[in-house]
């Protein structure tokens, strides 16, 4: 009887997804939902193909993810994977739904899935992951996440004991995890930017988990990231057993060192936090088993999924939209590092509002003061250009930021935006939601159109 419930739900969620297609929708959740409403151990009962590898952590997933999906499918093994984002349950049976036939036998080599760290209690139990990457624990939207110890709880107590982790060794968070399994650390040796004390808001891991002695660090990247120790007890960071030892930003590559052997890799793309997820990626398929030179060579190709960043020329402007994720001040905060220390005379777009919460007017907005804007009080960034419902709230915090009115542009509405801008600058860095994407891709395409003209007629005059 279980089979037959199955076998219906499996059915059930394959022609729910050929007639959103046809119907020209994603069809990223709403089959799995089917599966899993008609078979609710749908997880237990789906065969799992020969390899399954999954990303959890509050920042980078998606990125990863899809890095590490297309690592594979380079290497020659047939995928599949949820690579837009759809982490939670019914994401993820979808997923697991596109990895087998009518009959149910596995037709791919691998899966490559996200999961979301809150809801990895009702998946990775069921699915066994092979592998599993932690990119990170950082605080996140507090009404729906609480805070990091919580989020760490959920995943230390329902990551399977067979599941090999791979765990970043500078998160002094989610470095903890699972010390029962068996792990591999990946790690950033000290950069010329670190510092040895937090510069951010926000550090959600400063006392000593032994003995709640204040940590000192041998130096600290951002937030909590870096390597730290305890000056009364003698607890400290992991070491890396897959260490990035040179970051050679002009030259495009990265220099990882594994069991005495270094190897060379393009980076993908220039953020630190992107970095990372490169990292985490290149650990996770060399202990696999991946050659060094079948990894660089797919990298030498690949790019962030444009979901996360674009790069665009509208006129003489680069255009680069790229998310800031609302609700999570760490992740705003890296992206507001990236904008403010970029070079050129530049301006930026802040479009972070929640679009499922806009509609009621009751979005959280308590965690913008959390998010380090100060970080875009820089002499060649000449304006930012707020807009969404939310614009005189954003107003506020980045004059409390120090940033002067005069470089402030407040409108509700984002296409009337574009129409008051700056249009003369080197860079404009669009920043969206995860919601707001859509709506970030109308705007973009405003840009591409009205940028270039109003640039011909000034320089005509």
């Amino acid at each position: 009887m279980a089979r037959l419930r199955y076998f219906l739900a499996l059915w059930a969620s394959k022609a729910a997804y050929a007639l959103l297609r046809l119907l020209k929708h994603n069809a990223t959740m709403f089959p799995g939902q089917v599966a899993l409403t008609l078979c609710p151990d749908y997880f237990a009962q789906t065969r799992k193909c020969p390899h399954v590898f999954c990303v959890t952590g509050t920042n980078g997933k998606t990125t990863t993810t899809n890095m590490v999906a297309d690592l594979l499918t380079a290497a020659g093994y047939k995928v599949v994977s949820n690579r837009y984002g759809s982490n939670i349950n019914t994401g993820v049976a979808t997923a697991l739904t596109h990895s087998v036939g009518i009959f149910g036998k596995p037709k791919v080599d691998a899966l490559a899935l996200e999961v979301d760290e809150k809801f990895s209690r009702k998946i990775l139990p069921y699915i066994h992951p092979d592998y599993l990457v932690v990119t990170n624990l950082f605080r996140d939207s507090i009404k729906r996440n609480a805070h990091p110890e919580f989020i760490f709880n959920i995943l230390n107590t329902y990551i399977p004991k067979e599941t090999r982790l791979v765990l970043n060794a500078d998160c002094l968070q989610s470095s903890r995890l699972c010390p029962g399994n068996e792990r591999v650390f990946f790690a950033i040796d000290k950069l010329p930017t670190d510092v040895t004390a937090c510069v951010n808001l926000i550090n959600d891991f400063s006392v000593c988990p032994e003995c709640d002695t204040k940590l000192e660090y041998e130096y600290l990247r951002y937030h909590h990231i870096g390597k730290a120790y305890c000056p009364k007890c003698g607890f400290r960071s992991f070491d890396g057993d897959y260490r990035l030892t040179n970051l050679d930003y002009d030259a495009g590559q990265i220099t990882v060192l594994h069991d005495g052997a270094e190897s060379v890799y393009p980076i993908v793309n220039r953020a630190l936090y992107n970095v990372y997820n490169e990292l985490a990626a290149i650990a996770l398929l060399t202990d696999f088993g991946l050659s060094r030179e079948t990894l660089a060579k797919a990298l030498g190709g690949m790019g962030v999924t444009e979901t996360r960043y674009k790069e665009t020329k509208a006129g003489k402007t680069v255009l680069i939209r790229t998310m800031a994720k609302g609700q999570n001040s760490v992740s705003c905060s890296r992206t507001m590092d990236f904008v403010g220390h970029e070079s050129g005379e530049r301006s930026v777009f802040i479009m972070v509002d929640d679009m499922y919460e806009r509609k009621d007017s009751h979005e959280f907005i308590g965690w913008i003061w959390d998010v380090d804007f100060e970080f875009l009080d820089q002499p060649d960034i000449r304006q930012i250009i707020l807009a969404g419902p939310r614009c005189y709230d954003y107003q506020l915090r980045m004059l409390v930021a120090g940033i002067p009115a005069e470089k402030l542009v407040v409108e509700p509405d984002e296409f009337k935006a574009v129409d008051v801008m700056d249009k003369d600058v080197d860079k404009l860095y669009l920043l969206h939601d995860t919601s707001t994407l859509d709506l970030a891709i109308e705007v973009e395409k405003k840009i591409l159109a009205v940028f270039p003209a109003a640039q011909q007629r000034e320089a005509a005059q």
